[in-house]
């Protein structure tokens, strides 16, 4: 079992908005916090306690982490690149590959003014990424929000795969809205992997604000418009936009719970395999040694 420690913690305060991140477990964002002139506290995330450890492969339900060299599913943590077999751990209770390691390690830290930078280096060791990776996010927040970046570099001798994005647990609050745009969506098997790509329906629309559907909901998106809204029912709203090559989305919405998430990524769950079969706009990206591929998202928050 391995385990994330509690380690030190960090805070950016910046206009309203203070945001808490905590590097040795995962490289998370904790908690993302608005003051409002009332002295109201909005928490726009599901708070992550940052006092306790827990397993890395189950992870509380909180706060926001990475997702690198991959996103979502490798359907049996299997896939053939360039000629050779390629075989991942699959993740503890599931048949399939989740999320990458990114979430899984703990980050070292570089505060600065106004924001935090984290780096990770991965070296192949044994069953799993057998490419070596250093990766670096920068969190920075102003009055106006929060920016994120973060950039994936293959130190490996050979060209790999590479995926990657945000996965925010957004605090759920009754009569949150929520609007985006998307122009596909990709059905999903019992267990989570997509399997083809279809094109939006009426029922799978967000063009409008609403509420999210009271069951349980999960659905990955491709084409997006890169910007989605939060609106809360105290008229405080986050606006989500998402960089270029973060053209999917996934929203999972457990019935039932006090979050959601709401996740840019830069492919479908299973993409490499997916694109291996002939689908197109799987989001699978090439990256050769020596190169970087760079995610950007921005969080504008109006809690007057």
């Amino acid at each position: 079992m391995a385990l994330l420690s509690a380690g030190p913690i960090h805070t950016l305060q910046a206009g309203l908005h203070t945001l808490v991140i905590a590097p040795s477990l995962g490289g998370r964002m904790a908690s993302l916090q608005t003051t409002r002139a009332n002295g109201a506290i909005i928490d726009w995330l599901a708070p992550l306690d940052t006092t306790q450890g827990f397993d890395a492969h189950q992870w509380p339900k909180s706060g926001s982490y990475p997702l690198l060299p991959f996103s979502n599913r490798i359907r049996e943590g299997r896939f053939r690149w360039d000629g050779r077999d390629i075989v991942l751990p699959a993740h503890p209770g599931q048949a399939h590959a989740m999320h990458g390691f990114g979430h899984a390690r703990p980050w070292v830290a570089e505060p600065g003014e106004g924001r935090i930078v984290m780096t990770l280096a991965h070296a192949p060791s044994g069953e799993d990424w057998p490419w070596r990776v250093a990766a670096r996010q920068t969190l920075t927040l102003t009055p106006e929000g929060l920016e994120v970046e973060m950039a994936v570099r293959n130190d490996g001798e050979t060209a790999m795969p590479v995926g990657g994005g945000f996965h925010p647990f957004f605090a759920r609050v009754p009569g949150l809205r929520v609007q985006f745009d998307a122009a596909y969506v990709w059905p999903a098997d019992a267990g989570g992997v997509a399997t083809a790509r279809t094109t939006v329906g009426e029922r799978e629309r967000f063009l409008r604000e609403r509420d999210l559907p009271e069951g349980d909901f999960s659905r990955y998106y491709g084409g997006w418009k890169r910007t989605a809204t939060l609106k809360r029912p105290d008229g405080a709203a986050l606006t989500l936009r998402a960089g270029e090559g973060l053209e999917h989305l996934v929203l999972h919405a457990p019935g039932g719970c006090d979050f959601f998430c709401l996740e840019p990524v830069s492919h479908v769950a299973d993409a490499v395999n997916l694109a291996a079969r002939g689908w197109e706009g799987t989001g699978l990206r090439r990256l050769e040694p020596g190169a970087s591929a760079t995610w950007r998202m921005q969080w504008e928050i109006d809690a007057r």
